[in-house]
């Protein structure tokens, strides 16, 4: 059995999901038909004292997992008792491994293994591309608010999703101090430089607030702090303004999909609206950093594909 602990927002989780799943269906290409995909959620069941509240969310697509049990759990992640637990606080505390790069050992683990990490890259999974993509739909459809969204999307021939990432990455100072935020300097080149690949003919130059020619790109803005995108960074381009109480995260997520083209934020949330846009010839932009200071575990972090700016 692989069983993966879960933690952190939505995007964080379905990063650890692909890794899992991806890794059950490679033993299951060797001959291991039986292996089984635990996911340990119990990081949810307690307050963890975190700015920002999560909760497990993969129960709203359709995963091939099952909940690891808390005997299945105790079995794999302390496999040698109080030995393990000395092993892991050394591994995690003192050589900080808690979010190392790609590290492609993790392909030739044995059958039964806890994964314990954020996996933020696409390698660990791109090789089974299809399979993720068709488990991380929504179970459900969108509901009634999200829907008009999407009908609006899908008649825009120029949408970009645009992701302003605040939260704890403003108000909490630890977070701060290591993911930093996107400044307005960042979406005002992110936007001419794909507006320029777009149609070389458009500039922001040529277009005034308001501006409602739906034949230029239009803006679908999607923030956990929408008002102050609002009031701080205005668009010289058509835009709606998605977030809303109203529409879940998870829905959210498969809205940004539904984009031509994306711009995200150094948000792994953004990273995987944009990575399940299936638009063949999408344009999608990344900050060139990640986080502050030095990020080089994060070299892996966006698809070559992607252009950091």
């Amino acid at each position: 059995m692989i069983i993966i602990q879960l933690k952190g927002g939505l995007g964080n989780q379905l990063f650890q999901y692909a890794c899992g799943r991806a890794l059950m269906l490679r033993q299951k290409a060797i001959g291991h038909d039986s292996q089984q995909l635990g996911l340990d959620i119990t990081g949810y069941n307690r307050d963890n004292g975190a700015d920002t509240p999560r909760k497990y969310s993969l129960n709203f697509f359709n995963i091939h997992a099952d909940l690891a049990t808390p005997l299945q759990i105790q079995r794999l992640k302390y496999p040698y008792g109080i030995i393990s637990k000395v092993l892991r606080f050394i591994w995690i505390k003192v050589l900080r491994q808690g979010n190392p790069p790609f590290r492609k050992y993790i392909f030739y683990t044995e059958r039964n293994v806890y994964l314990d990490g954020f996996f933020q890259t696409e390698k660990y999974f791109i090789d089974f591309e299809t399979e993720i993509r068709r488990d991380l739909t929504l179970r459900n459809p969108l509901n009634a608010q999200a829907r008009n969204i999407s009908d609006t999307i899908r008649n825009t021939p120029r949408s970009i999703s645009l992701h302003v990432r605040r939260g704890d990455y403003v108000s909490d100072t630890k977070t701060n101090e290591h993911h930093g935020t996107c400044g307005a300097e960042y979406y005002t080149d992110a936007l001419e430089y794909l507006t320029s690949r777009i149609d070389s003919s458009l500039s922001l130059n040529d277009l005034s607030p308001g501006h409602q020619d739906s034949s230029l790109v239009h803006i679908f803005v999607f923030s956990d702090d929408i008002e102050w995108v609002k009031t701080n960074m205005p668009l010289k381009y058509p835009a709606t303004y998605v977030s809303s109480p109203e529409i879940p995260d998870y829905e959210e997520l498969i809205l940004m999909s539904e984009c031509k083209h994306n711009i995200i934020a150094n948000s792994s949330f953004s990273w995987w609206g944009a990575w399940l846009n299936e638009n063949p010839s999408k344009i999608v932009i990344a900050p060139k950093r990640w986080i502050k200071g030095n990020d080089i575990d994060y070299k892996d972090i966006c698809p070559t594909s992607w252009i950091r700016i």
